[in-house]
C-alpha cells in the first residue's frame, strides 16, 4: 500500500514542469544533485545532495562544528538569463551563503526551512558556478542552539533549479509549492476550497487557470481567474459532497493547480495536493477528525539514519515510513525541527496526523538578544508557508523544554521566563496569522507553567514524561498528567521513553531495576513501556502521546547504553553504542527492533498477527532460575510449550492493554531449554536458555 502510494510521489516530483516559449528558452526545474565538497577549499571530492558532512563523525564524542563549502555548475541558455532563474535550498545547516560566479546571491540562517534564492542577477549564458559555504559553527542567536541532538551541516535536503518567465507565480508568498490551498468550511456534504497563489512580475496580458482533480486525475473544478491590481490570484468555490482525507482508514488527496497564461501559452505552473477534513481538540474526548474521536498515538523521529547523519534520501525515507507502517501507529512528532517536505507528503499518503515544530528547544536566556527571536519568527513563517497544503499536518509546535537545558552564562544566560511568555504569545500570533486553520501550541517540561499554567499562550500544552526514569515512579505518569488534565489544560504526552540497550540482557530481576547509564537492560525498558502504555489506556482525554523515540540517533554528549551482555553478568564494551540517545524502538541502523516495538505493534497494529517473547535476546541463566516467559501479543489465545511440552493457555493477556501476556513460572533444567509460544492464528516465537556457567 505505502509503495503503490510512493510509485506515484515519485512520478509526480519526477514529472518537474518544463514549459517551451516562443522565445526558445525552456522553462522548468532541474534537481542539482551533483556537487563537489570541501572543508577547506583545497581538496575536493564528489558528493550526492542531500548530504551532511557529519555523517560519520556524528557518531562520535565531538562532531565537527564549522564550515562546508559545496560547488555545482549549471548551463543556462542566452534566452533563460533574460528571464528569472531561481535555486530552491529545501535546507542547508545550519546557515548558508550562496555564491553566484563569484557574487554573494544570499545568506540564510536555519537549518531547516526552505528558501529561495533569486540568481538571476549573477549568471551568464553558458556556464555557471554555484557556490554554498554552510555552516554549523555554534551561533547563540540562531536556534537551536544547546540541544539533546547533534546540529548536522550541509545541503542535507534536496536542492532544484528553477527557470522561469519573468512573470511567473512567486517563490516568496507562499514557499516551497508557491500555492496555497486552505478549506476553511468542511462537512459531508459540501466544503470550501481556497486557491492563492501571487504573480511576481507585470501582470499585463496574463490570466490564471485554477484547476482541482480528484486522486483519480478527473476535474473536479477549472475556471479562469481574474489576477488582482495586487497580483494576487485567489479563487473560492465550493466542491460538492466531498471525499474527505480521514486519516488512516482512507487518506485520500486532491490536488489543485494554478497555471499562468499569455497569449493562450501556459508559461508557468504550480500544484500541490491536498485533503479535506476537520479537526478539533476536545477537553475531555481528546483529539477530533471529521467529527469523531480520533485518538492520536504514535511516535517521535529525527530526521537521521546511520552513515547519512540528517542528509536522507527518498529510499530512506519510504524504508523507514514502512517501519512506521508496521508500527500501526496513527501520529508522528517530526521533531525538533521541520523534516524535509518528502517526509510529510508520505504522511499524507499514508494519513499519519503530524506534530511538527521550529527548533527552540532549551534556551531562552535574560541575555538574549532580539536578532535570536527575529530568527524564530523567520523559521516560524518559514515552516507554516512551506507546509502549509498538507492535510496530515494538525499541529505547529513552537517550542521545547525551554525551562531546562542550557539556560546559563555558557549560553545567553539564566532562564528569562517574561521573553519565554512575551515570545511564546508573539510566535503563537504569528503562526495563526499564517495559518488559522491548526492548533499552535508547546512543549513543556514541567516547570515554567507548573503553578496554574496562568499565561502560556498556546492552544495545547504537550508534556515530556519520563516517569521512572529520569525521575519518580513508573505510577507517576498518571499523577503528573491528572494535574495538567486538572488545572483545566487541552495536553498531550509529547515524550515519553527510556534508554534500551538491546544487547543488555539480564535474568537477574535485581538487576533489572539497573539503571546504570553504561548498561541500560532492555528488560527494565519493557517494564518501562508496559506501565506507561498501561496508563495511558486509562486517560483517553490525551490528544496524541509520542514515544521518544522510533529509532536511536547519535548525541555527542551522551555515553550511555555501551555495555552489552547476553546473561547479565558478563559485559563487554561496544564503541558502536557510544554517543548514542538509545531510547529508540529500533536501533540507528534499523537491523533490529526492540522488544518495546512489538508492545506497540501488538496494541496498534491490527491487520498482522503478532507474537514476540520479550527478553528472547537473553542466551543464559542459572540452571533452577524460575523464569517467567513474557509474551507481546495481540492474539486471542496464546499457548506456552517447554520443548514439545505443553504446559498452559492463556485466554486473553488479563490485563488493560490486552496485549501483554505472562504465563507461569517454569523452571530451567538441564543444558538448555526452549520455550515455544504459539497463538490461535499459528503465529510463534521461541526462546532458547543455556545454562549459565557458576
Amino acid at each position: 500500500m505505502l509503495t503503490k502510494s510512493f510509485h506515484l510521489l515519485s512520478a509526480l516530483f519526477a514529472a518537474g514542469i518544463l514549459i517551451s516559449c516562443s522565445s526558445g528558452a525552456t522553462f522548468g526545474t532541474k534537481s542539482l544533485d551533483s556537487w563537489q565538497f570541501s572543508k577547506d577549499e583545497q581538496s575536493w571530492e564528489n558528493v550526492t545532495v542531500p548530504h551532511s558532512y557529519n555523517c560519520i563523525d556524528g557518531h562520535t564524542e565531538s562532531y565537527y562544528r564549522g564550515k562546508g563549502y559545496y560547488t555545482t555548475s549549471v548551463k543556462l541558455s542566452s534566452a533563460q538569463t533574460k528571464e528569472a532563474v531561481k535555486v530552491l535550498f529545501e535546507g542547508a545547516a545550519q546557515a548558508a551563503t550562496v555564491y553566484v560566479n563569484g557574487h554573494k546571491a544570499a545568506y540564510h540562517k536555519g537549518g531547516y526551512t526552505p528558501f529561495y534564492v533569486d540568481i538571476t542577477p549573477y549568471v551568464v549564458s553558458g556556464k555557471n558556478t554555484i557556490t554554498v559555504e554552510c555552516d554549523n559553527t555554534e551561533d547563540i542567536n540562531l536556534a537551536p542552539v544547546q540541544s539533546d541532538f547533534n546540529k548536522n551541516g550541509g545541503l542535507h535536503n534536496p536542492v532544484t533549479l528553477l527557470t522561469l518567465p519573468k512573470t511567473h507565480i512567486c517563490t516568496e508568498r507562499n514557499g516551497l509549492k508557491r500555492i496555497h490551498i486552505s478549506t476553511p468550511e468542511v462537512s459531508p456534504e459540501s466544503a470550501t476550497i481556497v486557491v492563492e497563489a501571487h504573480v511576481h512580475g507585470d501582470i499585463e496580458g496574463h490570466n490564471a487557470i485554477v484547476t482541482v482533480m480528484d486522486a483519480s486525475g478527473k476535474k473536479c473544478f477549472s475556471e479562469e481567474v481574474e489576477i488582482t491590481d495586487k497580483n494576487d490570484i485567489i479563487k473560492t468555490f465550493t466542491l460538492s459532497n466531498p471525499h474527505l482525507w480521514n486519516g488512516t482508514e482512507d487518506p485520500y488527496l486532491y490536488s489543485a493547480s494554478v497555471e499562468l497564461k499569455k497569449d493562450g501559452k501556459v508559461t508557468d505552473k504550480s500544484s500541490a495536493r491536498f485533503g479535506v477534513r476537520t479537526i478539533e481538540m476536545d477537553y475531555d474526548k481528546g483529539f477530533i477528525l471529521n467529527g469523531k474521536p480520533y485518538s492520536l498515538r504514535g511516535t517521535s523521529i529525527h530526521q537521521d539514519i546511520d552513515l547519512k547523519a540528517s542528509a536522507l534520501t527518498k529510499e530512506d525515507y519510504i524504508n523507514d515510513y514502512k517501519v512506521v507502517k508496521e508500527l500501526g501507529c496513527n501520529f508522528v512528532r517530526l521533531a525538533h525541527y521541520p523534516h524535509n517536505d518528502l517526509a510529510f507528503d508520505i504522511c499524507d499518503e499514508m494519513g499519519l496526523i503530524v506534530q511538527t515544530e521550529i527548533p527552540w528547544v532549551n534556551i531562552c536566556g535574560v541575555n538574549a538578544q532580539q536578532e535570536y527571536f527575529d530568527n524564530l519568527h523567520q523559521q516560524m513563517k518559514e515552516m507554516v508557508k512551506s507546509l502549509y497544503n498538507h492535510p496530515s499536518i494538525a499541529f505547529w509546535g513552537m517550542w521545547n523544554e525551554l525551562d531546562t537545558w542550557s539556560n546559563n552564562d555558557n549560553y545567553q544566560g539564566v532562564l528569562d521566563t517574561k521573553k519565554v511568555l512575551e515570545q511564546t504569545a508573539s510566535l503563537y500570533d504569528l503562526a495563526k496569522s499564517l495559518d488559522p486553520y491548526r492548533f499552535v501550541g508547546v512543549t513543556d517540561d514541567s516547570v515554567i507553567n507548573r503553578d496554574g499554567y496562568p499565561t502560556l499562550k498556546a492552544d495545547y500544552i504537550s508534556e515530556n514524561r519520563y516517569n521512572g526514569w529520569y525521575y519518580g515512579a513508573f505510577g507517576g505518569l498518571t499523577h503528573d498528567m491528572n494535574k495538567v488534565h486538572d488545572a483545566g489544560i487541552i495536553t498531550n504526552i509529547s515524550e515519553y521513553g527510556a534508554g534500551v540497550n538491546p544487547y543488555c540482557q539480564t535474568w537477574n530481576p535485581e538487576n533489572i531495576n539497573n539503571k546504570d547509564n553504561a548498561k541500560h537492560y532492555e528488560q527494565w525498558g519493557n517494564l518501562f513501556h508496559e506501565s506507561h502504555l498501561t496508563q495511558i489506556e486509562q486517560m483517553p482525554w490525551l490528544n496524541f502521546t509520542s514515544i521518544w523515540i522510533l529509532f536511536d540517533f547519535p548525541v555527542a554528549s551522551r555515553k550511555e547504553g555501551y555495555l552489552n551482555s547476553n546473561d547479565g553478568v558478563n559485559f563487554v564494551e561496544s564503541e558502536d553504542r557510544m554517543y548514542t540517545n538509545d531510547k529508540g524502538l529500533v536501533t540507528r541502523d534499523r537491523k533490529l527492533k526492540k522488544d518495546a516495538f512489538y508492545l506497540y505493534k501488538s496494541k496498534w497494529n491490527k491487520e498482522e498477527k503478532t507474537v514476540h517473547i520479550a527478553g528472547k535476546r537473553l542466551e543464559y541463566a542459572p540452571e533452577g532460575f524460575e523464569y517467567e516467559v513474557k509474551v507481546y501479543s495481540n492474539a486471542k489465545t496464546l499457548t506456552l510449550y517447554k520443548g514439545s511440552q505443553k504446559l498452559q493457555t492463556l485466554e486473553g493477556s488479563g490485563e488493560i492493554t490486552g496485549v501483554i501476556w505472562k504465563f507461569n513460572p517454569v523452571k530451567l533444567e538441564g543444558e538448555s531449554t526452549t520455550f515455544k509460544v504459539v497463538s490461535d492464528a499459528g503465529v510463534e516465537d521461541t526462546i532458547t536458555l543455556k545454562k549459565l556457567a557458576q
